[in-house]
């Protein structure tokens, strides 16, 4: 078999045991599938490369995939060194002729891309029965591996970042590992000088789309938009930002309005909560974020609080249903905020 477990494929990469032949990099997380493929192409290429050595081909855009992708990996190379086959965007259709050429002695080391392929998928299937292939699963990033990628940037590049920064970081991302090198590349290249990173930083460099998305999340619910709500959210797992992120800002929003609504009972003014919040609220929020200290009671943001909990501690237990129970909480919420 061979078939590799996720944790083996940092090892395969840093030393691949194959000299010619198929790699199937396949899995969710189209970002690191494409950057495991660019490591290797990497160092199959070697150093003063050849560029007619590489031949990169989109399945999607062959007439003809079979004799083109069979041609092309029985080519020798004209000028020495190794030739290597790009395919991307492949699908179970070209499974049979993967097979045909793993059984072969090809000369080409051929590097094929493709989605998220279960067990039950031809095209994993033939790949990880064959000698002279492997299959390299991409899945995507969890908390851990995140925060591992981060931090490793950041210390392979001196630039130090505090521990709120990296922490908004986090929640603001997705799971797609392009998307999070490309934002900490912003960062590091943003503090070239400094080499520091700040949550002033995280907030005006990173804070737009993953931000954005979370603002209107909580928004939705903290109004009572219920329509609104299910739109963001779809639009928000459909951009790969995970359950935990959107719970955990939720919450400290909902937190947040707990404490603000005690002191404008107090005696301030809804003006100095919102413009003394730390971070600042942008001004096209305001009103709405008014909107909720003024009419949610403490009691109702107590039950808020301990749905967005129960939630969180329920995607903990069962991860494959975190959306379910993410969508869940915060409807239940939007129902609150709608009848008061």
């Amino acid at each position: 078999m061979t078939a590799l477990k996720a944790r083996d494929v940092p090892g395969f990469l840093n030393k691949p045991n194959l000299k010619s032949g198929i790699i199937l990099i396949y899995g969710p997380d189209a970002g690191r599938v494409r950057e495991t493929t660019d490591q290797l192409q990497k160092h199959f290429q070697g150093k003063d490369a050849d560029p007619m050595n590489l031949i990169s081909l989109q399945f999607a855009d062959l007439d003809n995939p079979d004799a083109t992708i069979e041609t092309e990996a029985n080519t020798s190379s004209m000028f020495g060194g190794q030739r290597i086959v790009r395919v991307r965007g492949a699908t179970n259709a070209v499974a049979p002729t993967l097979e045909r050429l793993a059984a072969e002695d090809v000369p080409s080391i051929l590097l094929v891309e493709a989605g998220n392929l279960t067990p039950k998928d031809n095209l994993r299937k033939v790949m990880e029965k064959a000698k002279s292939a492997r299959a390299l699963p991409c899945f995507a990033d969890d908390a851990r591996s995140l925060d591992q990628l981060m931090r490793e940037m950041f210390r392979d590049n001196q630039v130090q970042i505090d521990n709120d920064a990296l922490q908004a970081l986090k929640d603001q991302l997705g799971n797609d590992r392009q998307i999070t090198r490309s934002e900490v590349e912003k960062l590091i290249l943003y503090a070239a000088h400094s080499k520091k990173v700040t949550l002033d930083d995280v907030i005006t460099l990173c804070g737009d789309n993953a931000m954005l998305a979370l603002d209107e999340i909580i928004d939705s619910a903290g109004t009572g938009h219920v329509q609104k709500l299910d739109q963001a959210l779809a639009r928000a797992f459909d951009s790969g930002i995970h359950s935990s992120a959107i719970l955990t800002r939720s919450l400290m929003h909902f937190t947040w309005l707990r404490t603000q609504r005690t002191k404008m009972e107090e005696g301030a003014s809804l003006e100095q909560l919102v413009n003394s919040a730390r971070p600042p609220i942008h001004f096209s929020r305001k009103a709405k974020v008014q909107t909720q200290i003024r009419t949610w009671s403490y009691g109702n943001l107590a039950t808020a609080c301990t749905r967005i909990y129960d939630a969180i501690a329920q995607t903990r237990k069962n991860a494959a249903l975190d959306i379910a129970h993410t969508r869940q909480a915060l409807l239940a919420i939007a129902t609150i905020a709608a009848r008061h």
